[in-house]
Order: C-alpha cells, then structure tokens, then sequence
C-alpha cells in the first residue's frame, strides 16, 4: 500500500461523503454518488488488506500524549486507513505539530460512524430501488 494512493482514495471518498449528506436516502441524485463511492471502496478495498476497525477500536488504537496540559493524539498511532481518513476531514483544522487535538478525533471517529450509517442507508434504498 502507498501512502500517496491512499491518501488519494481517502480524500476522494471524503468530497463524495460529503456530497452524499446532502442527499435523503433513494434520492435518485445520490446514484451517481453512490457509484463512485462504491469504486473508491473497491480500490481502497485493493491497498487495505486488513479487516476495518470498528469506532471503538479505533479508539483503542490510538496513543495520546499530553503538551502543555492538552491531550494530543500522536499521528503514528492511528491505523491506516484511519490516519489517511482523519487527516482528509481534518484539512484547515487547527492542530499542533506534536498532534491532532484528542477531541477533534473523538469528534471525527463519532462523525464517521454516522456518515457510515447514511451511506448505508443510500446503498439499502438502491438495492430497494432496483430489486423492484
């Protein structure tokens, strides 16, 4: 697995995430969206040869330090493609060099789980669609 690859794959399924919130379930705009993701997820699915943590794993995962009275989660930490997933949400966030805020990941890793759930949701309301 290469980091640029994945990195790649990680920020393009975050745009389509993205777009895809802004859609409710068997919007018929959301297959164009649901098609890309499920390529992303194909190619991801290729470079990641290990089994997705769950969001409690993850969070188990991780190592956290503390600067200045600030618990930071340290980046090496982070499983791939969690780390690759977090810093694609993360661009424009505040951080510092030592690490990302403890508190912005906890944030995200909850995020992620809800975006997971949408899509879900999406994929469940296309199968409904064509199997009828």
């Amino acid at each position: 697995m290469t980091t640029e690859q994945l990195r790649k794959l990680e920020v393009a399924k975050r745009r389509a995430l993205w777009a895809l919130a802004e859609l409710k379930p068997g919007d018929p705009a959301a297959v164009k969206v649901l098609v890309e993701l499920d390529e992303i997820d194909q190619a991801l699915g290729g470079l990641v040869t290990r089994r997705e943590l769950s969001s409690q794993e993850l969070m188990a995962a991780i190592t956290t330090q503390y600067h200045n009275g600030i618990c930071l989660v340290v980046d090496d930490s982070i499983p791939e493609p969690g780390r690759q997933r977090f810093w694609a949400a993360s661009v424009g966030a505040t951080r510092l060099a030592a690490g990302a805020y403890f508190l912005d990941f906890e944030k995200f890793v909850m995020a992620w789980q809800r975006e997971l759930e949408h899509l879900k949701a999406h994929r469940s309301s296309r199968q409904d669609r064509c199997s009828k």
